[in-house]
Protein backbone atom coordinates (compact mmCIF):
# COMPACT_ATOMS: atom_id res chain seq x y z
CA UNK A 1 0.00 0.00 0.00
CA UNK A 2 0.66 3.65 -0.48
CA UNK A 3 2.08 5.19 2.74
CA UNK A 4 -0.38 8.11 4.13
CA UNK A 5 2.73 10.07 5.73
CA UNK A 6 2.22 13.41 5.28
CA UNK A 7 0.43 15.39 2.41
CA UNK A 8 2.98 15.89 0.40
CA UNK A 9 2.66 12.41 -1.50
CA UNK A 10 -1.27 13.34 -2.70
CA UNK A 11 0.44 16.30 -5.33
CA UNK A 12 3.09 14.26 -6.41
CA UNK A 13 4.49 12.61 -9.63
CA UNK A 14 4.56 8.84 -10.09
CA UNK A 15 3.71 8.61 -13.14
CA UNK A 16 0.14 7.07 -12.68
CA UNK A 17 -0.71 10.36 -10.77
CA UNK A 18 1.21 13.06 -12.35
CA UNK A 19 -1.77 15.02 -12.88
CA UNK A 20 -2.19 16.01 -9.42
CA UNK A 21 1.23 17.74 -9.39
CA UNK A 22 0.67 21.49 -10.47
CA UNK A 23 4.45 21.28 -11.30
CA UNK A 24 7.00 18.97 -12.80
CA UNK A 25 9.15 17.68 -10.42
CA UNK A 26 8.84 16.26 -6.78
CA UNK A 27 9.99 18.04 -3.30
CA UNK A 28 13.65 17.21 -2.76
CA UNK A 29 13.48 15.21 -0.12
CA UNK A 30 10.53 12.99 -1.44
CA UNK A 31 8.34 11.21 0.78
CA UNK A 32 7.16 8.37 -0.72
CA UNK A 33 6.81 4.76 -0.32
CA UNK A 34 4.97 1.30 -0.78
CA UNK A 35 5.02 -1.04 1.70
CA UNK A 36 2.77 -4.05 3.18
CA UNK A 37 0.89 -2.85 5.84
CA UNK A 38 -2.82 -1.55 7.37
CA UNK A 39 -4.54 1.96 8.09
CA UNK A 40 -7.04 3.14 10.59
CA UNK A 41 -8.76 5.73 10.79
CA UNK A 42 -11.32 7.96 12.07
CA UNK A 43 -13.18 11.28 11.11
CA UNK A 44 -15.84 13.32 12.65
CA UNK A 45 -16.69 16.57 11.53
CA UNK A 46 -14.13 17.39 9.91
CA UNK A 47 -11.72 16.18 12.27
CA UNK A 48 -8.90 13.25 10.92
CA UNK A 49 -7.14 10.59 13.21
CA UNK A 50 -5.21 7.66 10.91
CA UNK A 51 -3.00 4.85 13.32
CA UNK A 52 -1.34 2.21 10.80
CA UNK A 53 1.97 -0.01 10.64
CA UNK A 54 4.02 -1.55 8.38
CA UNK A 55 6.59 -4.02 7.55
CA UNK A 56 8.99 -1.66 6.52
CA UNK A 57 9.90 -3.35 3.43
CA UNK A 58 9.57 -2.29 0.08
CA UNK A 59 10.89 -5.37 -1.51
CA UNK A 60 9.05 -8.20 -0.08
CA UNK A 61 11.87 -11.16 1.30
CA UNK A 62 11.99 -14.12 3.94
CA UNK A 63 15.12 -14.23 4.22
CA UNK A 64 17.04 -14.08 7.69
CA UNK A 65 19.56 -11.06 8.10
CA UNK A 66 22.71 -12.11 8.49
CA UNK A 67 24.17 -12.52 12.07
CA UNK A 68 25.29 -8.84 13.64
CA UNK A 69 22.71 -6.85 10.56
CA UNK A 70 20.00 -4.75 11.42
CA UNK A 71 16.44 -6.80 11.46
CA UNK A 72 13.45 -5.00 9.93
CA UNK A 73 10.92 -4.29 12.60
CA UNK A 74 7.75 -3.20 11.97
CA UNK A 75 7.22 1.02 11.35
CA UNK A 76 4.59 2.91 12.97
CA UNK A 77 2.97 5.60 10.82
CA UNK A 78 0.06 8.20 12.22
CA UNK A 79 -1.94 11.78 11.08
CA UNK A 80 -4.46 13.67 12.94
CA UNK A 81 -5.64 16.68 11.49
CA UNK A 82 -8.52 19.25 10.62
CA UNK A 83 -10.17 19.23 6.98
CA UNK A 84 -13.77 21.19 6.33
CA UNK A 85 -14.94 23.22 3.10
CA UNK A 86 -16.18 26.28 5.53
CA UNK A 87 -18.37 27.68 2.71
CA UNK A 88 -18.62 27.85 -1.20
CA UNK A 89 -15.35 29.55 -1.31
CA UNK A 90 -13.50 28.93 1.59
CA UNK A 91 -11.47 25.16 2.77
CA UNK A 92 -9.53 24.67 4.69
CA UNK A 93 -6.66 21.72 5.91
CA UNK A 94 -4.11 21.01 7.96
CA UNK A 95 -2.60 17.70 9.24
CA UNK A 96 0.43 16.03 11.46
CA UNK A 97 1.87 12.98 10.57
CA UNK A 98 4.50 11.06 11.88
CA UNK A 99 6.82 8.00 10.20
CA UNK A 100 8.79 5.69 12.42
CA UNK A 101 11.25 2.91 11.96
CA UNK A 102 13.04 1.59 15.05
CA UNK A 103 15.36 -0.33 13.07
CA UNK A 104 15.47 -1.70 8.94
CA UNK A 105 17.86 -3.43 7.24
CA UNK A 106 17.15 -0.74 4.55
CA UNK A 107 14.53 2.40 5.11
CA UNK A 108 12.81 3.39 2.00
CA UNK A 109 10.68 6.70 2.92
CA UNK A 110 12.79 9.10 0.84
CA UNK A 111 14.30 6.12 -1.47
CA UNK A 112 11.18 4.38 -2.40
CA UNK A 113 10.01 6.43 -5.46
CA UNK A 114 10.62 4.19 -9.05
CA UNK A 115 9.70 6.82 -11.46
CA UNK A 116 12.10 8.83 -11.92
CA UNK A 117 12.95 12.64 -10.75
CA UNK A 118 11.44 14.05 -14.09
CA UNK A 119 14.09 16.46 -14.51
CA UNK A 120 16.30 13.85 -16.28
CA UNK A 121 20.44 13.81 -17.04
CA UNK A 122 21.64 16.12 -14.92
CA UNK A 123 24.25 16.35 -12.49
CA UNK A 124 25.91 13.30 -13.66
CA UNK A 125 29.77 12.61 -13.55
CA UNK A 126 29.58 11.13 -16.67
CA UNK A 127 27.85 9.74 -19.13
CA UNK A 128 27.31 6.44 -18.03
CA UNK A 129 26.88 7.12 -14.52
CA UNK A 130 22.40 6.39 -14.23
CA UNK A 131 20.62 8.30 -11.02
CA UNK A 132 17.32 8.61 -12.56
CA UNK A 133 16.17 10.02 -8.86
CA UNK A 134 18.01 12.98 -9.08
CA UNK A 135 17.76 15.89 -8.18
CA UNK A 136 16.05 14.65 -5.19
CA UNK A 137 18.04 14.22 -1.96
CA UNK A 138 18.32 10.76 0.45
CA UNK A 139 19.56 11.86 3.50
CA UNK A 140 20.64 8.65 4.29
CA UNK A 141 19.37 7.19 7.53
CA UNK A 142 19.35 3.69 6.07
CA UNK A 143 18.80 1.99 8.99
CA UNK A 144 16.76 4.08 11.79
CA UNK A 145 14.47 6.77 11.25
CA UNK A 146 12.06 9.02 12.65
CA UNK A 147 10.22 11.49 10.32
CA UNK A 148 7.21 14.38 11.44
CA UNK A 149 5.15 16.39 8.84
CA UNK A 150 3.06 18.98 9.15
CA UNK A 151 0.72 20.68 6.18
CA UNK A 152 -1.29 23.53 5.59
CA UNK A 153 -3.53 23.98 2.98
CA UNK A 154 -6.22 26.94 2.44
CA UNK A 155 -8.08 27.36 -0.95
CA UNK A 156 -10.21 30.65 -0.90
CA UNK A 157 -11.77 30.69 -4.46
CA UNK A 158 -9.09 30.20 -7.06
CA UNK A 159 -6.01 31.12 -4.50
CA UNK A 160 -4.29 27.82 -3.45
CA UNK A 161 -2.07 27.58 -1.09
CA UNK A 162 -0.13 24.42 0.09
CA UNK A 163 2.95 24.30 2.44
CA UNK A 164 5.25 21.77 4.31
CA UNK A 165 7.52 21.99 7.42
CA UNK A 166 8.99 18.45 7.61
CA UNK A 167 11.57 17.14 10.45
CA UNK A 168 13.56 14.43 10.05
CA UNK A 169 16.21 12.17 12.10
CA UNK A 170 17.87 9.23 11.63
CA UNK A 171 21.19 7.23 11.21
CA UNK A 172 22.89 4.38 9.05
CA UNK A 173 23.71 1.20 11.35
CA UNK A 174 27.57 2.14 11.19
CA UNK A 175 26.62 5.61 12.37
CA UNK A 176 27.45 6.42 16.24
CA UNK A 177 25.19 9.27 16.50
CA UNK A 178 21.71 10.63 14.90
CA UNK A 179 21.91 13.48 12.13
CA UNK A 180 18.88 15.72 11.45
CA UNK A 181 17.43 17.36 8.67
CA UNK A 182 14.84 19.67 8.05
CA UNK A 183 12.42 20.49 4.99
CA UNK A 184 10.90 23.60 4.09
CA UNK A 185 8.19 23.66 1.36
CA UNK A 186 5.18 26.30 0.37
CA UNK A 187 3.20 26.55 -3.23
CA UNK A 188 0.97 29.23 -4.04
CA UNK A 189 -1.16 28.84 -7.27
CA UNK A 190 -3.89 30.73 -8.86
CA UNK A 191 -6.57 28.76 -10.30
CA UNK A 192 -8.90 30.36 -13.34
CA UNK A 193 -10.49 30.01 -16.26
CA UNK A 194 -13.26 27.65 -17.29
CA UNK A 195 -13.96 25.52 -14.10
CA UNK A 196 -10.68 26.65 -13.19
CA UNK A 197 -8.96 24.22 -16.26
CA UNK A 198 -5.90 26.95 -15.84
CA UNK A 199 -3.25 28.30 -13.15
CA UNK A 200 -0.23 29.79 -12.48
CA UNK A 201 2.19 29.88 -9.40
CA UNK A 202 5.55 29.38 -7.61
CA UNK A 203 6.82 26.84 -5.24
CA UNK A 204 9.96 27.28 -2.89
CA UNK A 205 12.03 23.84 -1.40
CA UNK A 206 14.66 24.21 0.82
CA UNK A 207 16.30 20.90 2.59
CA UNK A 208 18.95 21.76 5.09
CA UNK A 209 20.72 18.99 7.34
CA UNK A 210 23.98 17.26 8.17
CA UNK A 211 24.94 14.51 5.84
CA UNK A 212 27.02 11.08 6.98
CA UNK A 213 30.42 12.61 5.64
CA UNK A 214 30.10 15.95 7.87
CA UNK A 215 28.75 18.46 5.81
CA UNK A 216 26.18 21.18 6.73
CA UNK A 217 24.21 21.38 3.41
CA UNK A 218 21.71 23.25 2.17
CA UNK A 219 19.64 22.63 -1.76
CA UNK A 220 17.00 24.86 -2.41
CA UNK A 221 14.83 25.06 -5.40
CA UNK A 222 12.16 27.38 -6.87
CA UNK A 223 9.75 26.53 -9.75
CA UNK A 224 7.78 29.08 -10.96
CA UNK A 225 5.09 27.86 -14.07
CA UNK A 226 1.63 26.90 -15.07
CA UNK A 227 -1.04 24.55 -16.68
CA UNK A 228 -3.90 24.00 -18.88
CA UNK A 229 -6.16 21.43 -18.52
CA UNK A 230 -7.49 20.87 -22.05
CA UNK A 231 -9.54 18.32 -20.80
CA UNK A 232 -10.51 16.96 -17.55
CA UNK A 233 -7.51 13.90 -17.86
CA UNK A 234 -5.01 15.96 -20.54
CA UNK A 235 -2.61 18.45 -18.75
CA UNK A 236 -0.18 20.59 -20.34
CA UNK A 237 2.70 22.11 -18.14
CA UNK A 238 5.38 24.67 -18.27
CA UNK A 239 7.91 25.83 -15.62
CA UNK A 240 10.95 27.31 -14.86
CA UNK A 241 13.27 25.29 -12.32
CA UNK A 242 16.28 26.52 -10.13
CA UNK A 243 18.13 24.32 -7.93
CA UNK A 244 21.35 25.45 -6.39
CA UNK A 245 23.43 23.12 -4.03
CA UNK A 246 25.63 24.41 -0.86
CA UNK A 247 28.32 22.98 2.11
CA UNK A 248 29.13 19.73 0.07
CA UNK A 249 32.71 18.90 0.08
CA UNK A 250 34.74 18.85 -3.26
CA UNK A 251 34.44 15.19 -3.59
CA UNK A 252 30.87 15.10 -4.06
CA UNK A 253 29.59 15.58 -7.18
CA UNK A 254 27.01 18.36 -5.57
CA UNK A 255 29.64 20.71 -4.94
CA UNK A 256 29.05 24.12 -5.91
CA UNK A 257 26.20 22.37 -7.92
CA UNK A 258 23.37 24.19 -9.99
CA UNK A 259 21.33 23.57 -12.50
CA UNK A 260 18.63 25.57 -14.45
CA UNK A 261 16.51 25.50 -17.39
CA UNK A 262 12.29 25.51 -18.69
CA UNK A 263 11.00 22.27 -18.84
CA UNK A 264 7.42 21.53 -20.56
CA UNK A 265 5.38 18.29 -19.64
CA UNK A 266 2.19 16.93 -21.13
CA UNK A 267 -0.01 14.68 -18.87
CA UNK A 268 -3.06 11.99 -19.93
CA UNK A 269 -4.54 10.16 -16.88
CA UNK A 270 -7.14 7.50 -16.90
Amino acid sequence: MQTNYGDAHFRRSDNGHTIFNPFVGNYIMDAFTTEVGGEVYYQSNGFIGMLGFTNGKLNQSVREPAEGAPETKLSLIGKIGYDSQINDDLRLRITGSVYHTPESARTYLYAGDRAGARYYNILRNNPQQDDFRTPRFDPGFNNELTSFMVNPFVKYRGLEFFGMLEVSSGKAAAEEDTRDFTQLGAELLYRFGNNENLYIGGRYNLVTGDTNAGESVDITRLNIGGGWFLTKNVLAKAEYVVQTYDGFNETSRFHEAEFSGFVLEAVISF
